[in-house]
């Protein structure tokens, strides 16, 4: 007769405050190292500069990450998979052209929301990617080759709908063309200066009312009926 499988014991109190820190710090973690990455340069960090800037003891933060790769690696593995979960709820748009805008607007939405972590992500320091590249062996589908396959099954299902101008017959181009447009609003959002932004349009101007350019220039541009009818995603 087998032994029964033991059944999993709920957390007592002292462990559930013990994971919780320990989800905090690792966050403070993250947030500090992507700043300075951002700020000094990859190889000027170190793991002793990160927990002295979370004011935490520089040994005891080998307990969290044994390395400044395993470090590095944690926080490429974090952000893709938070990114790529917040793309997907665009999915869940009726049409393919609503999906395209719901898309690029959650693109948007979690770029602005964290500045560092999309600065790292898109404009890496070369020994950043040697990372991200050593990640990528464990992972058959890198970040970027995810997204413009979404993005090419999507405006693939335009085409097919006809929603598109006839001239637009390429997926892969349209959606890299996308995705270009929206990568470049970001990237102007985060690291113009509110002079430079002012040459472009206006310091004051929110980066919604770009944002809502940005999708009429598309329904004016690819659609085959015009600008739509309030598809943009509010």
């Amino acid at each position: 007769m087998g032994l029964k499988a033991k059944k999993s014991q709920p957390l007592s109190v002292s462990e559930t405050r013990r994971e919780r820190e320990r989800a905090e710090l690792t966050e403070r973690i993250m947030d500090a190292a992507r700043e300075m990455f951002v700020r000094d340069g990859y190889e000027a960090v170190t793991l002793r500069k990160i927990a002295l800037a979370i004011e935490y003891s520089p040994a005891a933060i080998y307990q969290y990450f044994k390395d400044k790769q395993t470090l590095v690696r944690a926080i490429i593995r974090r952000d893709s998979d938070d990114l790529r979960t917040h793309l997907r709820e665009g999915l869940n748009r009726e049409t393919p052209v609503e999906q395209l805008v719901e898309m690029a607007r959650l693109y948007a939405e979690w770029g602005i929301a964290h500045p560092n972590h999309y600065r790292l992500m898109v404009v890496p320091p070369p020994a950043w990617m040697e990372q991200d590249q050593e990640l990528s062996r464990s992972n058959p589908t890198p970040l970027d080759q995810e997204i413009l396959t979404m993005l090419w099954t999507v405006v693939r299902g335009a085409i097919e709908r006809g929603e598109l101008k006839e001239k637009y017959a390429d997926p892969a181009l349209v959606a890299a063309t996308l995705w270009a447009g929206i990568h470049g609003a970001v990237l102007l959002e985060i690291n113009a200066s509110p002079e430079n932004r002012a040459r472009l349009g206006g310091a004051d101007t929110p980066f919604e009312a770009r944002f809502a350019t940005l999708v009429s220039v598309f329904l004016d541009g690819f659609l085959r009926q015009g600008g739509g009818d309030g598809t943009a995603a509010g």
